[in-house]
């Protein structure tokens, strides 16, 4: 008469089970052998349990008479191994009591094992079901396959047997499966959010730790932790993670883990719905008395209001234009369309007595205006990048990256997001920023200069015509500075201001007040020409010193060369590098014109001595 529930288990000692298990899930951790309506028997002996795992493992298959007796004694069978095996396997056939189960054929035995008898078999099934439901997005199922394979397991696989016995490579792959369906299971409790998140920290605190490297467990832990009120937790679970992976493999975490990092840094998916995100809103304030440049701000609110796509904007100009001016003015014509909030970071192309921001230095600092710790920031600058990117993708956030010094300083600082916009101001248009819109500016015309004047300095009186408005060049920067002049000194009329201007060695003494002066900008530009290690950068630092002492109201490379005697090729280099950084505007090709109050500071420069330039100021040698 033949049992009925004969099944065999692998996933721990080699067992048999007696018995139909009650039909239903199994809960979580239990096993097959301790379900009711089922009973184990015994399998005591080592070798009866060596023999069992042999013919398991190729279930259905001849297992020779040479293989066994290599697996129950090493390698070293004894004389009596041939009669010792044949009373085992009649020991197993009396443990079976099912005729026809295990067979001898010619050459060895093959013990028979229908369609769901053998735990791993069922594991499997369990495994595939589980894999189809993830694909499908249904973690309800997900989460009731994975419970039910994983409540199969008894210990390891083979446990208990020696190396001889084989089967690594299935231990290896159960393994391997084990651990995939703990992290499918995972991912579907938090993915179902219930009430039992909290009752995954230890068990997952425990896999984190036997797998340090598993990136996968460590993700669901931070999440884990985070939805049930931990960020802190959270946030070292992903510090420690980044150290160990960069000081064992020098690698960042992949991109799960950084969008686990992202939600516990903008304090999303919490138990309660509240939301940790701090809107930034770091504008300066808008201009006080913003005149003119009409067409430009419609042309830059066009671009940044187009749907789909991430708007970027190069505001580009010489010193003192008014290129922060109209970039703050737009910002906060633009707040209500940017509803993640505004962020600012002065780049420092320009700044006198300072050296540009490094990318570094700038992704570190907006990544913690986001919030994002200091020992968060990623310290490769591709990994800070992505960070950044991923943290203002869902957003609508707009950045003004002010002063630029190169399209290399601020391309890692871009976002992706399609809701998100950028202003960047320059003195170079940065052409070799791809897919962004230009705005150059050039100084304002005589009604609007006029007005900056009055709306600055109190005077209705300053018309158009007024020798003010030429004086200064039509520079925002320079108006200003006289605006503040006649503020502060009420006795002090336009038309006395005009005479000091007019009569004055160097305009440049007097448009210089508190911390408004167009020459400390216009050092900084020169300093740092003269001082790069780029030869035409040089070259042009050079240049202008030769217009100024030459006193050019315009050039060429060809006029230039023969003025001077320089080389004509490094000539043209040179000037337009002076109109890349907008020392110079070219105003018909191959022709150069200096701003009215570029040309005072270069005469000023031109006076003093060349330390990067033989006798007679000529160009260096390269």
């Amino acid at each position: 008469m033949t049992r009925r529930g004969l099944r065999f288990g692998l996933l721990g000692t080699p067992v048999l089970y007696d018995g139909e298990p009650t039909p239903g899930e199994p809960t979580r951790g239990q096993a097959p052998c301790t379900r009711r309506g089922a009973s184990v028997l015994p399998v005591t002996s080592p070798k009866l349990r060596t023999l069992l795992a042999v013919l398991l493992l190729d279930a259905g298959r001849v297992v020779s008479v040479e293989g066994l007796k290599d697996a129950l004694w090493g390698g070293a069978p004894p004389v009596s191994a041939l009669p010792s095996l044949h009373n085992h396997v009649a020991r197993l056939r009396r443990l079976l009591d099912e005729p026809g189960r295990l067979l001898t054929v010619p050459t060895g035995y093959v013990l028979r094992v229908d369609d769901g008898e053998l735990d791993v078999q069922v594991f499997d099934a369990h495994a595939a079901a589980a894999r189809a439901a993830r694909a499908e997005g249904d973690w309800e199922r997900v989460r009731r396959e994975c419970r039910a394979a994983l409540g199969l397991w008894r210990g390891s696989p083979l446990g208990g047997l020696a190396p001889e016995v084989g089967g690594y490579a299935l231990v290896r792959r159960l393994e391997e499966a084990r651990l995939l369906l703990h992290e499918w299971r995972f991912d579907a409790e938090l993915a179902l959010g219930d009430d039992s998140l909290a009752d995954l920290v230890p068990e997952l605190s425990a896999l984190a730790a036997e797998h340090p490297l598993r990136e996968a467990y460590h993700r669901q832990l931070m999440l884990a932790l985070h939805r049930t009120g931990r960020q802190a937790e959270a946030l070292v679970v992903h510090r420690d993670l980044r150290a160990r992976l960069a000081d064992e493999l020098g690698v960042e975490p992949g991109q799960p883990v950084r969008e686990a990092h992202v939600e516990v840094l903008r304090g999303s998916g919490t138990r309660d719905g509240a939301s940790r995100w701090v809107r930034p809103a770091q504008l300066p304030p808008a201009p006080a008395h913003f005149v003119g440049r009409a067409g430009v701000r419609e042309g830059i609110v066009r671009v940044l209001s187009g749907a789909g796509v991430t708007g970027a904007v190069v505001v580009s100009g010489t010193a003192g234009v008014g290129k922060s001016a109209l970039a703050l003015q737009v910002a906060h014509d633009l707040e209500e369309r940017f509803s993640g909030g505004q962020l600012y970071l002065n780049l420092r192309g320009t700044e006198p007595g300072s050296a540009p921001l490094t990318a570094e230095r700038a992704l570190a600092s907006l990544l913690r205006d986001l919030g994002v710790p200091s020992g968060d920031v990623p310290e490769h600058p591709d990994a800070a990048s992505a960070l950044l990117r991923s943290l203002l993708a869902p957003s609508r956030t707009l950045l003004v990256l002010d002063d630029a010094a190169s399209a290399a300083q601020v391309r890692p600082l871009l976002p992706a997001g399609p809701g998100c916009g950028v202003v960047l101001t320059s003195r170079s248009p940065l052409t070799a920023l791809d897919g962004a819109a230009r705005f150059p500016l050039r100084p304002l015309n005589d009604e609007e200069s006029a007005a900056l004047l009055r709306a600055a300095s109190g005077r209705d009186g300053i018309a158009a015509r007024h020798p003010l408005v030429a004086l200064t060049g039509r520079l925002p920067l320079a108006l200003r500075v006289v605006a503040a002049r006649l503020a502060a000194r009420r006795a002090l009329t336009p038309d006395a201001l005009a005479v000091q201007l007019a009569a004055a060695d160097s305009r440049l003494d007097l448009l210089d007040y508190d911390d408004l002066g167009v020459r400390r900008s216009l050092d900084a530009a020169l300093d740092a020409l003269t001082a790069s290690e780029r030869r035409t950068d040089r070259d042009a630092a050079l240049v202008l010193r030769h217009i100024g002492a030459l006193d050019l109201t315009c050039c060429d490379a060809p006029s230039l060369a023969r003025l001077t005697g320089v080389d004509e090729a490094r000539a043209e280099a040179a000037l337009e590098r002076l109109a890349d950084v907008a020392l110079l505007e070219e105003t018909a090709y191959g022709r150069f014109e200096p701003y009215d109050l570029v040309r005072d500071f270069a005469r000023e420069r031109a006076a003093e001595p060349c330390a990067h330039a033989p006798p007679g100021c000529h160009f260096a040698s390269a």
